[in-house]
């Protein structure tokens, strides 16, 4: 249901090149991240601030919270990712001419 709403989050919207597998792989592990955090914050909120007594508890606890993180994440999440690539896209896109003006290429043997 989250994905319909905040579409696809692996392929920008706008741009004839595909961005790197290492900077859609960071973008999503930030958005899973972000989401854990979220996602505890909200557990929290239920439980109270104490949680349990139990150490092995909040142990599973965090490790269940981070799980369906990445599970949200790797299936679109809520749009961050996909923002986060369109938005390092566009800067990429615009910073090319930038500095290939201001570090142009030497040609080898002059």
């Amino acid at each position: 249901m989250i994905s319909s709403i905040a579409g696809t989050a692996a392929a920008p919207a706008s741009s004839n090149a595909t961005p790197s597998p290492k900077l859609v792989k960071a973008a999503h592990e930030f958005e899973a991240i972000l989401l854990q955090s979220w996602l505890e914050k909200m557990n929290q909120s239920f439980v109270g601030e104490g949680g349990s007594l139990d150490p092995g508890h909040d142990t599973m606890s965090s490790l269940g919270t981070q799980a369906i993180a990445q599970a949200m994440a790797a299936r679109g999440g809520i749009g961050i990712a996909s923002m986060i690539l369109r938005q390092l896209q566009r800067h990429g896109d615009s910073e090319a001419p930038a500095l290939e003006a201001a570090h142009p290429v030497k040609e080898a043997g002059r």
